[in-house]
């Protein structure tokens, strides 16, 4: 490859290499001005908070100085003055100085064992107590030193802090004033100017005298632990400290300054702690704003960097993809101009005998993607040939060479220059020999036919391969079936087939489309894979149904059943749980039948098919599970085959029978009756509709069987018109047959040949029609309707149709279910629906009828209910129509209905 092809790549990796670094330069400048500004912020933060603590500690001195000048003016008078005159003069004095004092609740005179000899506490009703205070007299030594006492709880919730000066050692006791630890909280808060700030002051052995803002009622109270920012002070030995870590009052990450107030300052007995303190995150929350806006325009500018350079990078490949775009298509006339000339558009090539070395023209080489001095640039020509090709080649140039072939002619494959395998048809016979008879060169064509595999590939995957998914197809799927079965008879071994029948899936397909439908099917294919050994075969057999075949069973611990067993719960667990297509989530679960082989002789036909009879099987107990095929299946296949081609010839040789049910109204009259069909079966007698109508709906006779039963009710019609009776007749039409397009002829019809009033003709719908284009029935029945024709809703309530439709639909009557009516009135939920159809129909201006009347208690019920129409075997049981007439019949009147 030439330097020019090379440049573009090392240009663009170079361009985006100097954006990186520049970028990453601009990221760390950015960095580093983030954190001076953090590092900036703590800093001027923390002299602030010192200056703060400076600030206490002023104000502390000049408030100890206070106290102390007025505990030693009170201690001057009660040492001086008489015995007798102290306790006036005494008084008056600690009154004033009490007054003068804010904070302090109470100045006192004590004994040396700690009794009050003089007291001022105003008019607070708070008493203090010293019966402990000459635990502490004893200590106090010092005549010049102001002695502070720890916080004490003189009354629930209220706590006092106690400043004492000893008197003299000839007089005995102590100056005492009293305080509250609100005292400081002026001085505490005027240096708080934030919410998120803290302020404590403690004394040195570790004890709380104010916290501010007080967490708690107590808080000044509790001792700091061993490891909080207070002991770390005391350890260090500073006037002035700064710390960060996280509060074990607040629990969380704070900055604090603490400033030690020392005795000689404040000529205490002890060492104060100030305390000021910040929340990390609050006083750093400008820096990191900063920090953000940093960040924002470092991302601005990578993005228009980035998008800079992309433009400019592609519109100079665009440029260079022209400018090659018209040299190859230079290059292709060229090209194409040879190939005409030479015709035939086959690559030439001569080997060198000794060396076995090829070399290739212009058109040979094209072949594998390079030019002539790349592709002869190589000496040893076998390298580029697929290793399991190698063999071939080398054994038909050997064969030639001495003479076993008259041509040198093979197929395989070579190398590509982009890496991919492209096959060659190469000829050649030797066109040069030595004097002593060896052949020294050979010469020949080659011809690129990847295109022409490509086709036989395709055509045999065709073949054997279902197009959708890829699977075996039913053809593959049979041969592999057949070579299972020999090997299972020749080598004594086990194996199964399993029939797998997704459940519901038509239902998928009509609401979510084919395509959908399809995308399923293709997933669940490879769920059966991923569940199944390699040696395994999964097949689509068409539709939503795939086939397992399993062999060896032998070699895996239990049973071959319970081995086929276990993986059929891998079907079902795999296949059952969630499917997500284009946004969607789809469920749907399989039904699976399984049949073993264990050497005996067997067809592929008869194991499929018994492999579906257990499918159906498993279908029938539920879906979703899976049942071995048991011979019992069989034979009722075999009885429904029977009954299936008896039914065909019953038909043909008009063994049906059509019988009536009368119904009537609420006073006894036979108002109607509904035609009923029979099979006088030869062999079984008479059959009722329920023991051969799901036959002829499956296999689709109940259009015959439909059409027969419209024309002979027709035909009854006109019979009882002409001996003048006025009878309506009803008849059952299943969805299937309602839903042909000639429907509506086929009835018109039936009425015009019998010549039949319309208005005599009543046709019964289940809710089934409902399921299937709703617009295309309300049409059928509008047209019927305009002719006189009613309609009845049968098995109401059965069925899963929307209210919605039953006001769109032109029904005239309702007919309640038989299983209502039997379970009414013993079951209040049942007596309920009944009421509940009665009054829908009322409102809807409709009729009902109740079937399946058996006792005279239904009747009064449903008589009471609204109900005016009854039928069942109360009424009369199902009858010719001679029986009906000889019954029935001379009770009617030729009044219209």
């Amino acid at each position: 490859m030439s330097t020019s092809r090379l440049m573009p790549p090392q240009r663009r990796l170079a361009e985006w290499l100097s954006l990186a670094a520049v970028l990453l330069c601009g990221a760390l400048i950015s960095v580093y001005f983030a954190w001076s500004e953090q590092e900036r912020a703590e800093a001027s933060e923390a002299a602030r908070m010192g200056a703060q603590a400076r600030i206490v500690d002023d104000n502390l001195r000049r408030q100890f100085a206070g106290l102390r000048s007025a505990l030693d003016s009170v201690r001057a008078s009660a040492t001086a003055l008489a015995p007798g005159c102290r306790a006036g003069c005494v008084d008056i004095e600690l009154s004033v100085l009490r007054r003068a004092l804010p904070g302090v609740r109470a100045l006192l005179v004590v004994d040396r064992d700690g009794k009050v000899l003089e007291r001022d506490d105003g008019d607070d009703a708070r008493q203090v107590d010293f019966r402990a205070a000459s635990r502490s007299l004893a200590g106090m030594r010092d005549p010049e030193r102001v002695y502070l006492d720890l916080p004490a709880q003189a009354m629930p919730e209220i706590f006092d802090v106690r400043l004492a000066m000893p008197l003299p050692a000839s007089v005995g006791g102590a100056v005492v004033a009293v305080l509250s630890p609100d005292y400081f909280d002026t001085i505490m808060h005027s240096v708080l100017y934030a919410p998120d700030m803290h302020c404590v002051l403690t004394e040195e052995g570790g004890r709380r005298i104010l916290f501010v803002p007080r967490l708690t009622k107590t808080s000044f109270l509790a001792s700091v632990s061993s490891n909080s920012f207070f002991s770390r002070h005391i350890h260090g030995g500073k006037l002035t400290t700064v710390m960060q870590g996280r509060s074990l009052d607040s629990h969380d990450e704070r900055m604090i300054v603490q400033r030690s107030v020392l005795p000689a300052v404040t000529g205490l007995d002890r060492t104060l702690v100030v305390g000021i303190s910040r929340n990390h995150a609050e006083l750093l929350r400008t820096s990191q704003r900063l920090s953000y806006a940093y960040a924002i325009a470092w991302l601005v500018l990578a993005l228009a960097s980035v998008a800079v350079l992309l433009m400019v990078q592609r519109r100079r490949s665009a440029l260079q993809e022209w400018a090659e775009q018209r040299q190859a298509e230079r290059a292709a006339d060229a090209e194409r101009i040879e190939m005409a000339l030479d015709g035939a558009g086959l690559g030439l090539w001569e080997c060198e005998v000794p060396g076995k070395r090829v070399m290739l023209d212009a058109r040979g080489a094209a072949m594998l993607g390079y030019t002539v001095e790349q592709a002869n640039s190589d000496p040893d020509f076998m390298q580029g040939v697929h290793p399991d090709d190698r063999t071939q080649v080398e054994q038909c140039f050997a064969r030639h060479l001495t003479g076993q072939l008259t041509a040198f002619e093979v197929e395989y494959r070579q190398r590509h220059a982009n890496g991919s395998w492209v096959w060659i048809h190469s000829r050649g016979k030797v066109v040069k020999r030595g004097p002593d008879g060896y052949p020294r060169r050979l010469g020949g064509t080659r011809q690129d036919i990847s295109a022409r595999k490509q086709a036989e590939a395709k055509i045999e995957h065709l073949a054997f391969y279902d197009t959708l998914t890829s699977l075996p197809n039913r053809r593959l799927l049979q041969d592999r079936v057949t070579r299972a079965l020999v090997k299972s008879e020749r080598h004594r071994r086990s194996g199964a087939i399993l029939f797998i029948d997704l459940d519901n899936f038509k239902n998928l397909n009509d609401t979510l489309g084919h395509d959908m439908g399809d995308r399923l099917q293709q997933q669940v294919a490879l769920r059966l894979t991923a569940v199944t050994r390699d040696a395994d075969s999964v097949a689509r057999l068409g539709g939503d149904e795939f086939i397992i075949l399993l062999e060896d069973l032998d070699n895996f611990g239990g049973t071959p059943g319970e081995r086929a067993g276990l993986v059929a719960d891998k079907v079902l667990t795999s296949v059952s749980a969630a499917y997500f297509i284009e946004g969607h989530e789809v469920h749907i679960t399989p039904s699976v039948g399984i049949t073993l082989f264990d050497g005996q002789a067997r067809s592929t036909e008869e194991l499929l098919k018994q492999a579906d009879l257990a499918m159906y099987d498993a279908k029938s107990a539920g879906r979703n599970t899976f049942r071995f095929f048991a011979p019992i299946l069989q034979v009722s296949l075999d009885e429904q085959a029977r009954l299936e081609n008896d039914l065909r010839e019953a038909v043909r040789r008009q063994e049906l029978l059509l019988y009536f049910q009368p119904i009537v109204d609420e006073a006894g009259n036979t108002i109607c009756a509904e035609a009923l069909v029979r099979w006088r079966h030869p062999e079984r007698g008479l059959l009722g509709p329920a023991e051969f109508i799901p036959v002829a709906e499956k296999s689709g006779l109940i259009l015959g069987i439909g059409q027969w039963v419209m024309e002979q009710a027709c035909d009854q019609l006109a019979s009882w018109s002409l001996a003048g009776h006025a009878l309506r007749v009803a008849v059952n039409v299943s969805a299937r047959q309602f839903r042909q397009d000639d429907f509506v002829d086929q009835v018109l019809h039936a009425l015009r040949r019998n010549r039949v009033d319309p208005r005599h003709l009543k046709l019964e719908l289940t809710e089934s029609i409902l399921l299937h284009d709703v617009d295309e029935v309300i049409a059928k029945m509008a047209v019927l309707k305009a002719h006189g024709i009613c309609f009845a809703l049968d098995d109401f309530g059965t069925g899963c149709s929307s209210l919605s439709y039953l006001q769109r639909l032109p029904f005239d009557q309702l007919k309640i279910d038989k299983s209502f009516v039997h379970d009414m009135l013993g079951s209040q939920n049942a007596a309920t629906i009944v009421c509940a159809i009665i009054g829908l129909a009322a409102s809807l201006g409709m009729d009902v009828v109740a079937e399946g009347v058996e006792s005279e208690q239904q009747r009064e019920f449903l008589a009471t209910s609204g109900c005016d129409q009854y039928q069942g075997y109360l009424i009369g049981k199902p009858m010719t129509a001679e029986q009906l007439a000889l019954r029935w019949l001379p009770e009617l009147d030729s009044r219209p209905q």
